[in-house]
C-alpha cells in the first residue's frame, strides 16, 4: 500500500471520495469547508492506495496539546493527544478503514507520540494495542409516520402530554429558516457560545464562519419582540437528516421550553420532508430518548506512546467508559411493545 499525506484539504484528490458511503464529514468538499473553521491544530489528511492508485483507507488527524482524557469521570487529567477524528463533535468516524490497509493505518497511528484516540468506531473494530472505550452514543429516531400528527398520536399519554405542553408553552415563538446563512450574526453566535460554556464534554469550538457555510440549513426561534431565543442547524445527508449544532438563551429557553420545541420541530421537518431517519447526535440524550430516539453505540480506540502510561491507562480504562441510560428505560410509543418497565 502507498501512503499519501496532505497538509491541506485543498490538495486532496477527487479519488479520495470513492467508496466513502454516507460519511459526509469525511468527504473532500466538507473537509475543505471545515479547514480553518475549528480550533483543531496541525491537521493532516492521509490516504492509503493500492498499486493502481485506488483508495483504500482514508483518515484525518489533528493534535491537541492539552486534552482532558478523563472527561467522563470525576477526575481531570490532560495529555498531549492525537485525534483520528473530524473536529466537529459529530458521531461519525474520522477514518474510513479499507481491509487492504487496516494494518498500515494502525501501525501509523501507533508510531505517533502521546495519547492516540481513534473516535466514533463501531464495536467490531478493535486492535490489541488499543483499549476500547465506550463514548457518548448517537441518538437516532427512525421515521415511520406519514405526518407529525400521526407521530404525536403514537406517543404514549405522558410523552404526548410533554410534547403538547412544550408546543403550547412555545406557541409565541416565531420559527423560520435563514434565507441566507451569511446573515448568521454575532447575536446568534453568542447563543452557540452559551451552549459551549455549559457543555460537559467538548473538544473544539467552531468559528462564526462555520455557521455561515452553505452545507447547512439554519432555523431561528424569536420571541414576539424579535429577539433571538434559539437557533438550530440541520444537515441533509441523503435520506438522513442530521441535527448539527444549536444555540440557546438559557433564561429564555426555560421560559418557552425552547429546546423541546426545537426537537419536535426537527421531527416535524424530518417527517414532512420524507427522511428515513434523524441523527440527533450525542448530547442531551435524556430529552432525545423521551422523544423516541434509540441508541447507536460508538467507541473510541485509545493508547499512549509511553509504555508505563499506556499500562496505567489500560488498567483504568473501564473507569473511562461513558455510562448511558439503560436501553429500555423509556417506552415512548404505543406501537412499539417492550418487555421492560417505564420511567417517564
Amino acid at each position: 500500500m502507498k501512503l499519501h499525506e496532505f497538509t491541506s484539504a485543498a490538495d486532496i484528490p477527487p479519488s479520495w471520495d470513492e467508496g466513502l458511503g454516507n460519511n459526509i464529514y469525511l468527504k473532500r468538499n466538507f473537509l475543505r469547508f471545515m479547514e480553518g473553521r475549528s480550533d483543531a491544530e496541525d491537521s493532516r489528511y492521509y490516504m492509503f492506495s493500492d498499486d493502481k492508485g485506488i483508495p483504500d483507507s482514508r483518515f484525518m488527524l489533528f493534535t491537541r496539546k492539552k486534552y482532558v482524557i478523563t472527561q467522563f469521570t470525576r477526575f481531570s487529567l490532560t495529555a498531549f493527544t492525537r485525534f483520528v477524528y473530524v473536529p466537529l463533535s459529530v458521531a461519525r468516524p474520522g477514518v474510513h478503514l479499507g481491509e487492504g490497509s487496516k494494518k498500515n493505518f494502525f501501525d501509523l497511528v501507533r508510531a505517533l507520540r502521546g495519547m492516540r484516540l481513534v473516535f466514533n468506531l463501531p464495536q467490531a473494530i478493535r486492535h490489541p494495542a488499543f483499549v476500547q472505550i465506550k463514548t457518548c452514543p448517537r441518538c437516532v429516531l427512525d421515521l415511520r409516520w406519514s405526518s407529525f400528527e400521526e407521530y404525536l398520536a403514537d406517543l404514549r399519554s405522558h410523552y404526548r402530554y410533554r410534547a403538547q405542553k412544550a408546543l403550547k408553552k412555545s406557541s409565541a415563538l416565531k420559527i423560520g429558516k435563514l434565507a441566507d446563512n451569511n446573515s448568521f450574526n454575532e447575536e446568534l453566535y453568542a447563543l452557540y457560545l452559551q451552549v459551549m460554556e455549559r457543555a460537559d464534554y467538548k473538544i473544539e469550538t467552531l468559528s462564526l464562519d462555520f455557521f455561515r457555510g452553505g452545507f447547512f440549513d439554519i432555523f431561528v426561534m424569536q420571541d414576539d419582540a424579535g429577539k433571538y431565543v434559539a437557533f438550530y442547524q440541520l444537515l441533509e445527508n441523503g435520506d438522513e437528516l442530521i441535527f448539527e449544532f444549536t444555540g440557546l438563551d438559557a433564561r429564555q429557553s426555560v421560559k418557552y421550553d425552547a429546546y423541546n420545541r426545537m426537537l419536535l420541530e426537527i421531527v416535524r421537518y424530518g417527517i414532512e420532508r420524507g427522511f428515513r431517519r434523524i441523527d440527533f447526535g450525542q448530547t442531551a440524550e435524556e430529552a432525545k430518548l423521551r422523544l423516541g430516539c434509540r441508541y447507536e453505540h460508538i467507541y473510541v480506540l485509545a493508547s499512549h506512546s509511553n509504555r508505563f502510561l499506556n499500562f496505567l491507562f489500560r488498567a483504568c480504562a473501564s473507569l473511562l467508559n461513558y455510562k448511558p441510560f439503560p436501553e429500555n428505560r423509556f417506552r415512548v410509543f404505543k406501537s412499539v411493545a417492550s418487555e421492560e418497565g417505564d420511567n417517564p
